[in-house]
């Protein structure tokens, strides 16, 4: 039920039930007042027929006092007339109290209600020969039962008028002065609540609710502002990330540039040394298409390792696609060789066929060259660094949430020095590093977890000193199997 109207049904549950007590006292009072007055006039009508009854009586004698009462039942239909000795059996069965008040010389009445439609008797005493008796006059109450009936009818009709009446003023002003001001502050926020924070509601009337709305419409104003502010600080604060993220895979190019330019050695000699051959007139015959051969298949070999680096370097937006997570870490590894080498890492792979996910595959193989390009720092003798690939039930951490579920999870385990355990819980706060100087920007494992965490997942670490360290990606499958994606 609406507000408009509860708070109408409630005034006119008020309006009937003063209305009706009113009603009610007046009617009662009527009651009162016709009964006083019926009292009044018993006792009138007894001190006249007393007079009459006691001069008869002296005079005439008892028939002739007893013939003048039941005269007067003759003029009157509903008032019945008689003699009563208060010491008779008779009278001594009327109510003490009447009784006692006719001994003391007192009219007196009550209302038999035993006799339908009940009846008013009335006594007036007299004194006959030093005799006490007293005239008894019974009237039934039927008429006032009538009047008292047509009374309640009117006066249900009357209220019932009054009611309906107000019912139809009250739903009217309650509608225009509740209803549909409500309405409109629903409405209000329903718009505000779906994001249309420029919705705003005029009311005409100066009262609570045209306050509620002016309180209202300040805080559309407020958020929208708020959002405003929202939409400036997350668009500057996507952009810093994202130069965070370009520059920290530009660090990272820096590190493989030293390992690349090693693997580019062997193929320039060999292009420098056909190329000085053919130069120099060396190669005669069938040797030089042969060494043209060489040479082509030599530049493309760069080429592909330069272009696989600019690549990895390109700054790009996010887009996601279908990819085989296994091929990616062929290629992150194939990247990274070079650079292992130089460090007498081996880098290793487990995985068991291929694994589609849709990902960004340029942000995820940032991620995983950060976590290599670590365990690789961390093994200062060298040794065998294992990425593995597969799928395993885990609980998501708590600032994640979520249930245990099925996630791809992503090892990288290194054979290096291990985290002391006071370092463990800050590896992935930004600039923070325990490398040597040069050697880390303390953003690499920052950059990757948020990362991660851009695709819905989470990176997780255990480490001992001494017996190395194992980063976890862990990655939501998507609803995606292998052959899905691949479709």
């Amino acid at each position: 039920m609406k507000l408009a109207r509860k708070i109408v049904l409630a005034l006119v549950l008020l309006a009937f039930a003063v209305i009706a007590g009113l009603q009610t006292i007046q009617v009662r009072r009527e009651l009162a007042r016709s009964e006083l007055d019926m009292q009044h006039d018993h006792r009138l009508l007894g001190h006249t027929l007393g007079g009459s009854f006691v001069r008869s009586w002296q005079m005439e004698g008892q028939q002739a006092a007893l013939t003048l009462l039941s005269d007067a039942n003759l003029f009157q239909e509903q008032v019945r007339v008689s003699w009563l000795w208060l010491d008779s059996r008779e009278g001594r069965s009327l109510p003490v109290e009447q009784w006692r008040a006719l001994l003391a010389g007192q009219d007196t009445s009550f209302t038999d209600p035993t006799r339908p439609p009940g009846w008013l008797l009335s006594f007036t005493p007299v004194t006959v020969n030093g005799r006490l008796g007293a005239i008894q006059i019974i009237e039934p109450l039927m008429e006032q039962r009538l009047r008292v009936r047509q009374t309640v009818v009117s006066t249900a009709v009357a209220t019932g008028a009054i009611t309906l009446a107000f019912l139809v003023v009250a739903m009217a002003m309650g509608r225009r002065l509740v209803g549909q001001p409500v309405e409109q502050l629903v409405g209000l926020a329903h718009r505000v609540g779906q994001g249309d924070l420029e919705a705003r509601v005029h009311l005409r009337q100066e009262d609570e609710l045209a306050t509620l709305a002016n309180a209202m419409n300040q805080m559309a104003h407020e958020l929208s502002s708020a959002r405003a502010q929202v939409e400036a600080e997350t668009a500057a604060r996507v952009a810093t990330l994202e130069h965070l993220r370009h520059s920290d895979r530009l660090a990272t190019v820096g590190k493989l540039a030293s390992g690349v330019a090693h693997e580019l050695g062997t193929p320039l000699n060999v292009v420098l040394g056909r190329a000085k051959m053919i130069a120099s007139g060396e190669a005669e015959g069938e040797e030089v298409p042969e060494y043209a051969r060489i040479i082509s298949q030599q530049v493309q070999h760069m080429t592909g390792i330069i272009r696989q680096l600019l690549d990895f370097a390109r700054r790009r937006t996010p887009q996601r696609a279908p990819e085989d997570l296994t091929q990616l870490v062929e290629r992150t590894l194939a990247l990274l060789r070079p650079l292992a080498a130089r460090r007498h890492v081996t880098l290793d792979q487990e995985a068991a066929g291929p694994l589609m996910l849709e990902v960004d595959a340029g942000q995820l193989q940032q991620a995983l060259t950060n976590l290599i390009v670590n365990g690789m720092q961390a093994m200062k003798q060298g040794g065998v660094l294992r990425v593995r690939l597969g799928r395993e039930r885990a609980l998501p951490p708590a600032d994640l949430g979520g249930p245990e579920a099925e996630w791809v999870r992503l090892d990288v385990r290194d054979e290096g020095e291990g985290i002391a355990p006071e370092v463990l819980p800050h590896v992935f706060e930004p600039f923070f590093t325990t490398k040597d100087v040069g050697e880390g920007t303390g953003l690499g494992l920052s950059v990757s977890y948020g990362l991660i965490r851009d695709h819905g997942g989470w990176i997780s670490v255990s480490s001992e000193p001494g017996r190395g360290s194992c980063f976890s990606i862990f990655l939501p499958p998507g609803g995606r199997d292998a052959q899905e994606a691949g479709t």
